[in-house]
């Protein structure tokens, strides 16, 4: 049996609902955010599972989970426990704490943003909100000047001003954030505005843990996906 790094993108998986196990209190859980293969459906992204489970995968199955300090990926055949292995738990308290979880280490390949609560104005999809008081947008080629227009549900476009070598950009004052709202952000040069549904997040976001399960509660896999990749990889050999 190995556990073996899992740098696949599996974003049908990263979308499915929050099932939460009925597991022992006396058991510390694990939180699945990857499965693919023949057992993907026993242990969707989303899932939280006890520490102590026997993880039973069949060949080309892979299982990611995460837990206290990291990231652990499992793959078939096998039978693996995530006991086997844990640390202690990484917080993501409120202020400074969380608006740090997901800081990106990209190598270059992937622009990212500096964290996951930094809205990419060019990407389409869902996007969660850890709150609206103090939201920022980003993109990725600040070489040149632009003017972002933002239309939402109601009230009168916005027009912002980005000026040049500026990667980010505070949401302008006076245009609320509705939760569920979907946005369209529209450049010049640029023939397909994006589309941003934003989700307003209400539960405690008080470690990784809480915050990964509210992402895929939520829909929202880019996001998903920075925080897995910025998570320490504890997989190991055995």
């Amino acid at each position: 049996m190995s556990w073996v790094p899992n740098k696949a993108r599996l974003g049908g998986a990263l979308v499915a609902a929050l099932l939460v196990t009925g597991a022992a209190s006396a058991a510390a859980s694990v939180l699945v955010v990857r499965s693919s293969g023949p057992s993907a459906r026993s242990y969707p992204a989303g899932r939280s599972l006890p520490d102590n489970i026997r993880i039973v995968l069949r060949a080309g199955d892979q299982v990611m989970i995460l837990a206290g300090g990291g990231t652990r990926t499992f793959r078939g055949p096998g039978t693996f426990s995530p006991a086997s292995a844990q640390s202690g738990t990484r917080t993501a308290q409120n202020g400074s704490r969380i608006a740090r979880i997901g800081a990106v280490r990209s190598a270059g390949i992937v622009p990212r943003g500096p964290t996951i609560w930094h809205v990419d104005v060019t990407q389409s999809g869902n996007f969660c909100l850890a709150g609206t008081a103090s939201v920022m947008l980003w993109r990725p080629d600040a070489s040149t000047p632009a003017r972002l227009t933002i239309a939402g549900p109601t009230g009168a476009p916005r027009v912002v001003p980005w000026p040049a070598g500026q990667p980010t950009r505070a949401w302008p004052r006076g245009t609320a954030i509705a939760n569920g709202a979907t946005y369209s952000f529209s450049q010049a040069g640029v023939a397909v505005p994006t589309r941003i549904t934003f989700r307003i997040l209400n539960a405690p976001l008080n470690d990784v843990q809480a915050v990964a399960e509210a992402l895929i509660a939520n829909g929202c896999a880019g996001q998903l996906d920075v925080l897995v990749e910025s998570q320490p990889d504890q997989t190991a050999a055995r």
